[in-house]
């Protein structure tokens, strides 16, 4: 069994088409929807699926740079592992937004992770964490959400004084910061040690800026769990997340129809990210091909 969990904000008939190909009898899906979004038919979706458990969890007001991005990953998580029963445990939990499209099948996923069970699926950027990086967790942050001149400034003065004093609050808990992209194939040992240590963690990213980033590869490489990456070099490569993800042409690149063969040929199990209005041909292209 695996455990979906899907980030969504927008692009709603995108997420529907997500579903659809998603239904499995292997896989529960988990989706967390923006509390800024108004009026989202909730019973409708849940009908969607054919096969597959579907639940909703708890909303967060989900703001760039706030701690809320992290916050509803760490609530997928939370649900998925709740939702796990004695004869019915996940061997993989994968965090994708509704964006993303699986361009594989059912069947061709369940087999990649099952030959690489025990594997973690994380990125890590190539480049040594840089210094703005840590300090995203090392500092207090107070003030984040939305950036006001006046917030920017009380920010500033606060982050001075912090470095005046000599803040660090990395090595009072000795902890060694990573960074990556947010989006990841974990096993579920490792989903369920981030939640049996979550009060720890929440209690590290709660007042962080920009921790999305920085989130599960910190953990990870604080953890027992640190020597069981799939691809263990931090190359910037984003097969180690067994992701598509093209941040050459974009940020990142939206897929249109002239890359199916380019996403044909990839290894990767998901790819992101797709938008019906920019280019529809291509997710039907894509979703048919994995029928």
């Amino acid at each position: 069994m695996h455990a979906i969990m899907i980030i969504a904000h927008d692009q709603f008939a995108l997420l529907e088409k997500l579903i659809t190909a998603l239904d499995d009898k292997r896989n529960d899906i988990f989706i967390h929807i923006d509390a800024k979004v108004k009026d989202f038919d909730f019973e409708r979706f849940k009908a969607i699926p054919k096969f597959s458990e579907i639940h909703f969890t708890q909303r967060v007001n989900v703001t760039w740079g706030d701690y809320s991005q992290v916050k509803a990953e760490m609530l997928l998580i939370d649900a998925a592992v709740k939702n796990e029963k004695e004869n019915k445990k996940y061997s993989y939990f994968h965090l994708i937004s509704g964006c993303d499209l699986p361009i594989k099948s059912n069947e061709e996923i369940h087999k990649f992770f099952g030959e690489h069970n025990g594997k973690e699926f994380l990125h890590f950027s190539s480049n040594p964490v840089s210094d703005s990086s840590v300090a995203r967790i090392k500092y207090y942050h107070f003030f984040r959400g939305k950036r006001t001149f006046a917030r920017k400034l009380i920010s500033y003065a606060i982050l001075k004084v912090e470095m005046l004093f000599g803040v660090d609050r990395l090595k009072k808990n000795n902890i060694q910061v990573q960074k990556g992209c947010n989006w990841f194939s974990i096993t579920g040992d490792f989903a369920r040690y981030i939640v049996e240590n979550m009060n720890r963690w929440e209690q590290i990213f709660k007042y962080s800026y920009c921790a999305d980033e920085v989130f599960v590869q910190t953990i990870l490489v604080n953890s027992p769990f640190k020597d069981h990456l799939y691809m263990p070099n931090c190359n910037d490569d984003h097969l180690a997340c067994a992701r598509l993800i093209d941040w050459e042409r974009g940020n990142p690149y939206v897929f249109r129809k002239e890359d199916f063969a380019l996403i044909k040929s990839s290894p990767a199990m998901f790819a992101r990210k797709f938008n019906l209005t920019v280019d529809g041909n291509i997710v039907d292209m894509v979703l048919h091909s994995i029928k």
